[in-house]
This record gives C-alpha cells, sequence and structure tokens, in this order.
C-alpha cells in the first residue's frame, strides 16, 4: 500500500506512521475500529499514480455510493476505475460476495415464509443498489428453504421480459417445490403496478398447471421490500 509526500512522490505502506498503517490498526484496535475506505484499503493494498491505497478507496465508496453500491457494482463497473485492474477487481468481488453468501445462509435452514425479514434483510443487501431491473426465482423444498437462486432476467432499468415458459422450465429442473418470485425497481419505492400484479397472476396459473405454488412475490426498491403475498393474498389462495 502506498501513499504520496507532501512533493507527490509514493511512499511504501512500511514508511507510513504506525498510526496511519490500516493493516495494523486493524491487528490492533480490530476491524471495526476502522473506517469504510480504510477496510476498502486493506483490500486493495496499492493505489495508483498520485493516490494512495485509502485515497483511491475513498474515490470508490463515493463513486459507488458506499459498500452498499460497491456490493452491487460488476467487473465491468470496477474496471471502469482507474486503478483497478483484473487482480484488485477479483479481490473485491470475492470479499462482496461473502458477506452477501453470509445474509444467504440462513435462508436454507428456516422456513422463509414464517421467517420474512431474514429474507428482506438478504435481499435489501444484493439488490437495492442494482443499477438494472433484475427477475430472480427463489426455489425452495417442502420445509420452505432455499435451495437455489437464479437470475432469470435482467432488463432495463424500466422493464424485464418475464416468460412463463421459462420460470416453469427453471422450478423443474431445480427441483423446486415452491418459488418466490422477486424483482428490484433500480430508481423507484418498493411497490407494486398493475402491471406487476397481472405478471404474477399469469405466472402463478404457469406453476400451478405443475403442481408447483409461488408463494410470494417481492419487490424490493432502494431502502425497502414489499410482499405482493401480504398486500394482495388473495391472489395466492391456495398456494402454501
Amino acid at each position: 500500500m502506498q501513499k504520496s509526500d507532501k512533493d507527490g512522490n509514493n511512499v511504501h505502506i512500511k514508511d507510513w506512521p504506525e498510526g496511519d498503517r490500516p493493516r495494523e490498526m486493524l491487528l490492533e484496535k480490530g476491524p471495526e475500529a476502522l473506517s469504510d475506505a480504510a477496510l476498502l484499503a486493506i483490500l486493495l493494498r496499492t493505489g495508483r499514480q498520485g493516490k494512495n491505497a485509502i485515497d483511491l478507496a475513498r474515490e470508490m465508496i463515493s463513486r459507488f455510493g458506499g459498500l452498499n453500491g460497491l456490493m452491487m457494482a460488476t467487473q465491468e463497473d470496477l474496471l471502469s476505475v482507474k486503478g483497478i485492474g483484473k487482480a484488485k477487481m477479483a479481490q473485491i468481488l470475492a470479499a462482496m460476495e461473502i458477506v452477501k453468501r453470509q445474509l444467504r445462509q440462513p435462508l436454507g435452514k428456516i422456513n422463509i415464509i414464517e421467517n420474512p425479514r431474514d429474507l428482506f434483510e438478504y435481499l435489501k443487501a444484493s439488490m437495492s443498489n442494482l443499477s438494472r431491473e433484475e427477475f430472480r426465482l427463489l426455489h425452495l423444498n417442502r420445509s420452505k428453504h432455499l435451495i437455489a437462486e437464479e437470475v432469470l432476467f435482467r432488463g432495463t432499468v424500466d422493464e424485464s421480459a418475464v416468460y412463463a415458459r421459462e420460470v416453469v422450465e427453471s422450478a423443474l429442473r431445480k427441483r423446486a417445490s415452491a418459488l418466490i418470485f422477486v424483482h428490484n425497481h433500480p430508481t423507484g419505492l418498493a411497490q407494486f403496478s398493475p402491471e406487476d400484479i397481472e405478471l404474477t397472476k399469469a405466472l402463478i396459473a404457469a406453476c400451478r398447471a405443475v403442481d408447483i405454488p409461488v408463494l410470494d412475490h417481492v419487490i424490493t426498491g432502494r431502502d425497502d421490500c414489499v410482499s405482493l403475498r401480504q398486500e394482495c393474498p388473495e391472489i395466492f389462495t391456495g398456494d402454501a
């Protein structure tokens, strides 16, 4: 990790004052004592010409709107940052994926319908800052535990084409006993449009034809999630 002196020359991390070294601070005081930028700087290890690792980390956090935004960054997003190559990109993506998997792991051990808060926390972490609309299928077993998650469609900010045949084929391929639909509104609130409701009805009908119940359709916005099962329970009558 490097920093620049007052003349703009790069100074190696070993020459930093001890109190400024993120790794030493982490080992001495614990990771919770470090700023977001300092934690990210440890992953980056080095900066770029004229900008040390912490400065580069601050630039990235500002650019992506915080760590939540960074968690949603794609390979292309990261590589567009000057000073981020494939090695740094891989380190960042790996760290962020660990966080997502940690949040998703409990969903494989609990009844999601009876514990929606855990599901919402995971979805907010993994979808709230996406720049494009995604339609995901959550595949459940008979105990309502998550067994697989699939991004079935990616669309523009405003629309995503969803086809019933592909939803059914995915459910059969994963041998799901039940499904939950999820999609995000990248620039809006977590609320259902009339089109969302009609789409849900059509997909529920298609899945019922092959005896696969649909238990919910969740929409994520920038700051929240909403459940169509809670808003319009009559749509899901008979699916349990």
